[in-house]
């Protein structure tokens, strides 16, 4: 059993958005759709959760012409930005499968994408099926909320760098927030750059309605949107729930100037604008215009880091025992993404006649929506998990996102 895909259960709806580009016509996700067999994993993934189509097949050309076209022209803002400010250097924080390597590759950018290990592992193949090679690798497995693998992928480019992120700030408590800012914070000061995201200044969600004509259809969609997060565990801190002026108020406060840029200049190539009616091209033109680059540079008080971070990329251990229908484990050290399927690997192997998990966090330094994610899978096992002498700060993470009311922490 591969304990990383469920721990990350995201990372094959992640592929839709190469499936997006290629229907724009961009030859290099075609080339890595090939390879990869993409389709074949998207239409399982939907058999698997059982989707329908729910609403009906206009509404639906609709909702993917524009949720299309916020990809492409997303795509085209980051490469626009890195020929114009002349940066040479990529650091692609939580990269998902888009062919930005195939095209730093052609473009004389170093790239380097991070990513969970299951994805970045498939994407590392892949660009040796594809005849890409270089001196380190394109793709490496990491934590954006872990400073530690944030850090060993920047040190494999060699300058002043871009960091981008692109639907990664949604999926973030308030915690892991300020985790991922400070890893950032941490990149930047060693290597000097700049970090660039849509995630605030684009209404993705607009996109995909402007275009829908029925109120209903709207309705369903969102309802569904709705689920989908509340399933990828946002939280009630979660950083998708937070305004635009709270998010560069939290940022300002970790040591960043936000700077925001034009995400559309109307010179752009966009596959997706053309051959479409007239009132969906003047909603999607109207859209492009009002969004925006969020481009984020470090301040002068730097130096003074709000967070420890992670030191170490991985350095949880898990020692366990059962006794009299107990489960008892002493987690050491950090659960994030990285290091998370480990403690699902030692639940799953000895649920057998345990009807109570016991955790000791004495020594658990952190816990990411990961390792909150594994230790909510053992509750529906058991129903009974308890996490036992937790430092203040891990209780702050159980009460902030909620998981104290479904898990005892004391």
């Amino acid at each position: 059993m591969d304990y990383r895909s469920l721990v990350n259960p995201t990372y094959l709806t992640a592929k839709s958005t190469l499936l997006m580009l290629a229907g724009a016509g961009n030859e290099d996700a075609k080339k890595m759709i090939a390879v990869l067999g993409t389709q074949d994993d998207v239409v399982r993934n939907a058999q698997k959760n059982g989707s329908r189509q729910i609403i009906s097949e206009n509404e639906l050309k609709a909702l993917m012409a524009g949720a299309s076209l916020a990809v492409e022209a997303r795509y085209a803002a980051l490469s626009r930005f890195m020929k114009s400010e002349g940066y040479t250097n990529l650091l692609d924080i939580a990269c998902g499968y888009t062919p930005r390597s195939v095209y730093c590759s052609a473009s004389g950018i170093d790239y380097v994408g991070l990513d969970v290990p299951i994805v970045a592992e498939e994407l590392q193949e892949m660009v040796k099926k594809l005849g890409l090679e270089k001196d380190h690798p394109f793709y490496v497995s990491g934590d954006a909320t872990n400073a530690a693998s944030l850090l060993a992928a920047a040190d494999l480019l060699k300058g002043r760098l871009v960091i981008s992120c692109e639907g990664l700030s949604q999926y973030l408590s308030a915690d892991e927030f300020e985790q991922f800012i400070g890893g950032i914070r941490k990149v930047l000061a060693q290597h000097g750059g700049v970090w660039l995201t849509s995630d605030m200044g684009v209404d993705y969600e607009a996109f995909a309605s402007a275009a829908m004509s029925s109120p209903d259809a709207k309705e369903v969609y969102n309802k569904a949107r709705i689920n989908a997060m509340k399933s990828s565990n946002i939280y009630g801190d979660g950083v998708a729930l937070w305004s635009n002026e709270k998010k560069q108020k939290f940022i300002e406060a970790h040591g960043f100037k936000v700077e925001q840029i034009p995400f559309y200049h109307g010179d752009e190539e966009l596959n997706l604008l053309n051959g479409i009616p007239d009132a969906w091209r003047d909603a999607f033109i109207r859209l492009l215009e009002e969004s925006r680059l969020w481009k984020m540079t470090l301040t002068e008080n730097v130096s003074a880091d709000k967070i420890e971070g992670a030191k170490q990329v991985d350095n949880l251990k898990i020692d366990y025992e059962k006794r009299n229908g107990q489960l008892l484990c002493r987690v050491i050290g950090r659960i994030d993404t990285i290091s998370a399927p480990a403690l699902l690997e030692v639940f799953e192997k000895n649920y057998d006649g345990i009807s109570e998990i016991k955790v000791d966090a004495n020594d658990m330094e952190y816990i990411s929506s990961a390792g909150l994610r594994v230790l909510l899978m053992a509750v529906k096992k058991t129903g009974n998990v308890s996490v036992v002498n937790a430092s203040e700060a891990v209780k702050e993470i159980f009460e902030t996102t909620g998981f104290d009311q479904m898990i005892k922490v004391e």
